[in-house]
């Protein structure tokens, strides 16, 4: 007797749910393709709430507190220079004699006009001159004299500020012709002088914190020159307007230079504190990268099962970051066994 064979086509994609009927399991997470010998050992830390500083930290570059260009109001030889470049001056100091010999000319001619002026003043008096002779002599005598103060002010420079020489443009002898140059930045100097005690630096702060910034607000400063040292200084101004495009304002911060160790066009970063406030702490060990993109994350373990969490972080105090979001203040984060962790992986807590 000859049997018959049947064959039945089962479809491949009927496999799974057939597996699924069999296990009494589904494979809707990744943990359900984990077994049990696939638990991955780790260790974990609780997050911990504390008050904290609040702290942002804006970059600027230094610059003088002051600058002023040394020149003179008319083209002339230069006589002398009594100072270069790192002299320190004090207001009011002589440093730029120009050629005196207009200078020397009008005063002669002054005192000629002050001599005629008074025999006209007293011809004036006894009625022997008229009003308006002697109103055009009173007048041409105060032109002279205005022009004679204007003539010192402009033959002998000297400092607006205490301050430092950081430029020198022109040597004894040479025809100053007030032509700006680029040597000087683009402004008709002989001498630049600096005031470099205090410095200032200016920084923009965005829209969102200008609130909390007041005027004499203590700051703290680190500067690239010097990594390892702190210098304390002090909100000076604070701009009255917004930038349209950044939303930012100017915010000018001084630092006191006693040493002249803080010179102009030195890198700085600017730390203001706006109070505290409640914030959670996670170590940094915890804290894992995306590559490729500048999003932080946790994994946070409960019941076996770690939970990949998104965090962003703030300062970072000691060994542990203040989170601004993403954790409550009871979590449990690993702190090690990253190998192969994913998540909803099944984990297991180890000392």
């Amino acid at each position: 007797m000859i049997r018959t064979i049947r064959r039945f086509h089962i479809p491949l994609l009927a496999f799974p749910l057939l597996l699924a009927a069999c296990s009494g399991g589904d494979f809707s997470g990744a943990s359900n393709l984990q077994s049990a010998g696939d638990t991955i050992r780790v260790t974990v830390v609780p997050v911990r709430s504390e008050r904290v500083d609040v702290r942002r930290t804006y970059t600027g570059i230094v610059s003088a507190f002051e600058e002023v260009s040394i020149s003179s109001g008319s083209p002339g030889r230069i006589a002398r220079l009594r100072v270069d470049v790192g002299a320190r001056v004090r207001r009011g100091q002589l440093l730029v004699d120009m050629d005196s010999t207009t200078l020397l000319t009008s005063r002669a001619q002054l005192v000629t006009l002050e001599r005629d002026f008074r025999r006209i003043d007293t011809l004036y008096r006894v009625g022997s001159m008229s009003a308006q002779q002697w109103t055009q002599a009173k007048t041409q005598l105060e032109v002279a004299r205005a022009q004679l103060a204007n003539l010192a002010v402009n033959t002998r420079l000297t400092s607006p500020i205490d301050g430092v020489v950081t430029g020198r443009y022109y040597h004894a002898g040479e025809l100053y012709s007030m032509t700006p140059s680029a040597a000087s930045g683009g402004r008709a100097a002989i001498l630049i002088v600096m005031q470099t005690d205090p410095v200032k630096i200016s920084v923009p702060v965005p829209e969102g914190d200008i609130a909390n910034v007041q005027d004499g607000q203590k700051v703290d400063v680190q500067l690239d020159a010097y990594p390892h040292e702190h210098f304390t200084g002090s909100v000076y101004r604070v701009a009255p307007t917004l930038d349209a495009v950044t939303h930012t304002t100017a915010v000018e911060v001084t630092v006191p230079n006693a040493k002249g160790t803080i010179r102009p066009g030195m890198y700085a970063r600017v730390t203001f504190t706006y109070g505290q406030r409640e914030c959670v702490l996670v170590p940094d060990l915890a804290v894992q990268r995306q590559r490729g993109t500048n999003e932080k994350y946790v994994f946070v373990a409960q019941d076996g099962v770690v939970r990949r969490t998104v965090v962003e972080l703030g300062d970072q105090i000691g060994d542990s970051y203040a989170t601004l979001s993403g954790l409550k203040g009871s979590e449990q984060v690993v702190v090690s066994g990253f190998q192969n962790l994913r998540d909803s992986a099944l984990v297991k807590v180890v000392e």
